[in-house]
């Protein structure tokens, strides 16, 4: 291979994060729908025939878009979903703690985080089937996991009862989060929390928010 060839190469894998970096934000800001990709190739410094060279159509990058923003968090999750499970004696909170920490922190990582989490957020409330798949590859495991989990720390609790409590926890994170990104409007009354948070002292909160609620007997 001459250097021609490789700097032909290197100069494709470049595109083809640049355009994949700005779909995340333009599809996060704009909606999937709104957005076009000429307004991608803009961001990306790219052109539409770059998109249809890298990724054929529309819909694969917001695939691929979702995959890669979708991977860390769930292998972050599982991780200390796993580690959970390899602890001979684990406690209701620590199960908590790795529902929780990993998004939760990746909705206060201002490299690109945040835009991450807007983006699931409008996958979620504008679903289709290929977003339904994707969702489901990413991440059925780790509800499964973690449901069996919540069991394995809760055995008083019926199964019915851990999956409807476990969708609560998943809902309060997702608000939670939804509410401290910057573009989300200053909630009265919170508005220190909102641009002065702790991670540790937030995860801390929700997580005993969280506790309180799961451990309920009825």
């Amino acid at each position: 291979m001459d250097a021609e060839e490789r700097t032909g190469r290197h100069d494709d894998r470049d595109t083809r994060r640049a355009l994949l970096h700005a779909a995340t934000f333009v599809f996060a800001d704009r909606g999937f729908d709104a957005a076009t990709l000429r307004e991608v190739t803009r961001a990306a410094g790219a052109n539409i025939a770059a998109v249809n060279y890298h990724f054929r159509s529309k819909d694969e990058l917001l695939r691929l878009t979702l995959e890669q923003c979708l991977g860390p968090l769930n292998a972050a999750r599982l991780g200390a979903m796993k580690a959970c499970e390899d602890d001979p004696q684990p406690t209701l909170r620590t199960v908590l703690r790795a529902i929780v920490a990993p998004l939760v922190e990746l909705s206060l990582d201002e490299r690109g985080g945040r835009a991450a989490i807007r983006l699931m957020l409008q996958t979620k409330a504008l679903p289709r089937t290929l977003t339904n798949e994707i969702f489901a590859e990413q991440f059925d495991e780790l509800h499964r996991l973690s449901r069996r989990m919540l069991q394995r720390v809760a055995p008083g609790l019926g199964e019915a009862q851990i999956a409807l409590r476990y969708e609560y926890i998943r809902g309060a994170i997702l608000h939670i989060v939804a509410d401290l990104d910057p573009n989300a409007r200053r909630m009265p009354g919170l508005e220190a929390i909102q641009d002065h948070v702790s991670n540790s002292a937030l995860i801390d909160d929700i997580i005993s928010f969280c506790e309180t609620g799961f451990s309920r007997s009825d």
